[in-house]
């Protein structure tokens, strides 16, 4: 009797452990798949993180020409921008905090400090809601708005300028 136990028991141990391995299998390949599809997706947030860098880029050249912010701000809001691709990176494929990868893109690609970049976002209330978010998202907002900064600067000087020219 005992025998005839061990041996219904080491047959359903070899069933379990072949459904295990055939279940392992499976996840493996489901793991794989997924791993993919995360790199593809990493690989597209990038790159719409360079061309939105870019459009932002080309849109604060514009209004940069007839600004009255100074200028040393506009070059922040121009890192701030050129960063967005690295942040993406830095954040998806290293897992840094949103933090941690902005000190280390300042620092890798930029002569400024954290704390001066801090500050200029203080200085200008409008950047604040984007900057507490402290994440990715918050951060291309805060972009937009250096933008849009810039551009109402360089409209109330142009408005000048135009009342002259009609008259």
């Amino acid at each position: 009797m005992a025998i005839a136990c061990l041996i219904v028991l080491t047959i359903v141990m070899v069933v379990k452990t072949d459904s295990l391995a055939s279940e392992h299998k499976r996840l493996l390949v489901q793991f794989k798949m997924l791993d993919q599809e995360s790199v593809q997706f990493q690989q597209i947030t990038y790159e719409l993180a360079e061309e939105f860098s870019q459009f932002l880029l080309l849109q604060l050249g514009a209004a940069r020409r007839f600004s009255r912010m100074p200028e040393d701000e506009l070059y922040q809001f121009e890192v701030a921008m050129q960063l967005i691709p690295t942040l993406c990176k830095e954040i998806s494929g290293r897992r840094l905090s949103f933090k941690a990868a902005l000190q280390r893109a300042l620092k890798l690609h930029a002569d400024i400090e954290l704390a001066a970049f801090e500050a200029s976002v203080a200085r200008h209330g409008r950047l604040i809601p984007g900057w507490q978010k402290q994440s990715f998202g918050g951060y291309l907002q805060m972009c937009q708005q250096m933008y849009l900064l810039t551009k109402e600067h360089s409209h109330k000087e142009q408005r000048p300028g135009q009342a002259e020219i009609a008259g």
